[in-house]
């Protein structure tokens, strides 16, 4: 079973399209087999593929985690907001 953005994923649209080797070495080994340790798909489960940052490493924790805090701490204000 394949990753459900494998096909609209912004990281190889945008960073990985002169490295098409290395592409597909990824897609291969993460996008069709361990999608569930991609960063990418952890964001796009928790908080919709529209939260998803274009340039967000798949293999970068220290990055991810600053993304899951910011868009927890979003979500947290929102539910907050008087309605």
């Amino acid at each position: 079973m394949a990753c459900d953005i494998m096909e609209c994923c912004q990281f190889f649209k945008d960073h990985m399209q002169d490295l098409p080797k290395s592409a597909a070495y990824i897609q291969d080994k993460l996008c069709r087999a361990d999608f569930e340790k991609c960063n990418r798909f952890r964001v796009y489960k928790l908080f919709g593929k529209e939260n998803v940052p274009p340039d967000l490493d798949p293999d970068d924790v220290g990055e991810v985690e600053k993304v899951l805090r910011c868009l927890q701490e979003k979500q947290q204000a929102a539910a907050m907001e008087p309605q």
